[in-house]
């Protein structure tokens, strides 16, 4: 995993290093806070790949609540997005129970 890791950013510096020659296209965003939502989404997929579902929704429910503050993803507001985050996990929270509690009781 670290060798893929390390073999992208070797990639993402000749990218870097090339489009700083060639002139980066003109964007009216800013891509600085772009950088926390990838990094929400690798850890949301992450705990995906690790079937712990409510630490996946929490992760991409805040890049999705940066995103949606600076960008304007979403048509609705980060309130309503807490309120659905926390009753989402909830129910996951019944539909996926933790059994970890009860190996240690026994």
């Amino acid at each position: 995993m670290t060798k893929v890791i390390g073999i992208g950013l070797i990639g993402t510096a000749v990218t870097v290093i090339t489009y700083s020659i060639l002139g980066f296209p003109k964007m009216e965003v800013s891509l600085w806070p772009l950088f926390p939502v990838a990094l929400f989404a690798f850890f949301a997929i992450e705990n995906l790949i690790k079937k712990d579902y409510k630490s996946s929704l929490m992760s991409s429910l805040i890049g999705l609540m940066i995103a949606n503050a600076i960008y304007g993803v979403l048509p609705i507001s980060n309130s309503i997005l807490i309120v659905a985050g926390i009753l989402t996990c909830l129910g996951l929270g019944f539909l996926f129970p933790n059994h970890d509690n009860e190996k240690e009781k026994h």
